[in-house]
């Protein structure tokens, strides 16, 4: 139910007047009061739920800032979010029309206007104003996450590249990437209970996300991009940060505790007044050059282009080349991995139920591999020998088989992987090519499908002949990487050396745990 409307007027006058820690706190004990009594909770506006959305990560509240009391708001909004998501569920907490993206700019600067004139009459505001929702703040309004990001996956890429580029903003982008994936699972996950492929799946967030986007391979390669973000120069080009200066640290002034500049008007010096302003114009500004600078759909090349792309395949080699231990790191670390596989499950979850509004799951799949083949091999074994398991067994089996094409040189599809398949097609098998982390890539998808057919319990009494097709293999793979002598240097020798031992424990692996079911 909704906040009763005296309170509702108490807290948006917090928010307006940039109380925000008082404000959350009054809506927090709304929303708890009634647990004990099993009444209804009480949730506000969207409006409300929006602002807490860009409060959470604005820059001003968070990072540009060593204010305690800012800092506090942020993580009092971020707090309130998860407490109405955890208290009353996305369904009936207004957070889908709080999380909308992709409004036409001519809506937005009619929104705009429609701003400006609640603000010249802020002081004839009805009753009738409040009980709707309506709130005055920058950050519902040009300073919000919406209004500064084209999309969705606009943020999604641009918080990706924070991981790797700038690990400050990663800390609280994380923490809202967290928090929206929270949502989408919950979301899609109540349509989808609605029955298989039900027209109400397109109401849901991530179908709306989904459309704003577009139909067609390429849009989808966006997504992909987006989710996979690795913070090299063609990736910062295309999700840029949503604020402008967002990065930028904490002012040197506010640093050393500097008083605000005292007003002179006869010369014309209004102090810091004019400053939050000045600099809402600039963003005002940069959001205009943004759009119309946007980069269309179909365009030819140019030189720039070919530039661009040659210093993409320059930061992809020298992203292949990285040792091991430095991969993960540079891929913005295990944390940002696993909101990356919750990512892919979320799009495998719509493909499996709504097909028709996104691709089916063999699309998907080949998109997948399009992306994720030519990662570094530590990156790639996230993905495809995850130690936290992100897709469903056989799911998982089935991505580890379109994986294994583009390394075998195959194209024919084998459907749903079982043990005979497994050995007529995969458990002997090694890359096409001499090297050692395109065949350790091949163990490790070998590895994968064994644990997979092991688990689902599809894997029969009689070992030995798998068994023997499996050491085949390892010892295949071996002899092809050893055969290679050409020799190599630097990141590429280290990378290369890496992977021997990739391909050397991976083969263990398999053949200590054929050994344990055999007994």
């Amino acid at each position: 139910m909704a906040v009763p409307a005296t309170l509702l007027d108490q807290c948006t006058i917090c928010m307006e007047e940039q109380l925000f820690s008082q404000g959350f706190s009054l809506l927090t004990s709304v929303l708890h009061a009634g647990l004990d009594t099993n009444a209804p909770a009480c949730i506000p506006p969207p409006p409300h739920l929006a602002l807490a959305s860009t409060l959470a990560v604005h820059p001003s509240m968070t990072t540009r800032t060593d204010d305690q009391d800012k800092h506090a708001a942020a993580n009092a909004a971020l707090r309130y979010l998860r407490d109405v998501v955890a208290v009353v569920g996305v369904e009936h907490a207004g957070i889908r029309e709080a999380l909308q993206y992709g409004t036409p700019p001519a809506l937005r600067s009619d929104r705009s206007s429609r701003a400006k004139t609640r603000r010249s009459n802020a002081g004839q505001a009805s009753d009738e104003e409040v009980e709707s929702g309506n709130l005055r703040s920058k950050y519902i309004e040009g300073q919000s996450v919406a209004e500064n990001a084209q999309d969705f996956w606009a943020v999604v890429g641009w918080a990706f590249n924070c991981s790797v580029r700038h690990k400050a903003r990663w800390e609280r982008w994380s923490e809202w990437l967290e928090l929206m994936l929270d949502v989408l699972e919950e979301d899609l996950e109540r349509y989808s209970a609605r029955g298989h492929k039900s027209p109400e799946l397109a109401h849901s967030l991530i179908a709306q996300y989904m459309s704003i986007v577009g139909a067609g391979r390429n849009n989808k390669r966006r997504v992909m991009r987006a989710v996979l973000a690795d913070g090299d120069a063609r990736s910062m080009a295309e999700f840029g940060e949503i604020w402008k200066n967002e990065t930028r640290p904490v002012k040197k002034e506010e640093l050393l505790g500097s008083k605000r500049r005292k007003l002179d008007l006869d010369n014309d010096d209004y102090g810091d007044y004019l400053d939050n302003e000045s600099e809402e114009d600039e963003q005002i500004k940069s959001r205009m050059s943004r759009s119309r600078t946007a980069p269309k759909s179909r365009r030819s090349r140019t030189p720039a282009d070919l530039s661009a792309a040659k210093d993409e395949d320059d930061d992809d080699i020298a992203l292949e080349t990285a040792s091991e231990g430095d991969a993960i790191a540079e891929y913005g670390g295990m944390d940002s991995i696993r909101l990356r596989q919750r990512f892919l499950s979320l799009f495998t979850n719509f493909s499996l139920v709504a097909p028709n509004l996104f691709v089916d799951t063999d699309e998907l799949f080949a998109i997948y591999t399009e992306f994720i083949r030519p990662l570094p091999l530590s990156i790639f074994q996230q993905f495809a020998l995850p130690l936290r398991r992100y897709l469903s067994p056989n799911l998982q089996a089935s991505l580890n088989e379109m994986l294994f094409r583009p390394l075998l040189g195959t194209t024919s599809a084998a459907g749903l992987i079982d043990q005979a398949e497994f050995e007529n097609s995969f458990a002997s098998s090694a890359a096409t090519s001499t090297s050692a982390t395109d065949n350790a890539k091949v163990s490790l998808l070998t590895e994968s499908m064994l644990r997979a057919l092991w688990t689902t319990g599809t894997l029969t009494p009689n070992l030995s002949q798998l068994k023997v097709l499996v050491e085949q293999g390892v010892k295949l793979r071996h002899d092809k990487v050893a055969g290679n002598g050409r020799r190599k240097t630097g990141k590429t020798a280290d990378a290369e050396d890496d992977a021997r031992l990739v391909l050397e424990h991976s083969g263990q692996r398999m053949m200590v745990l054929l050994n344990v079911l055999a007994q």
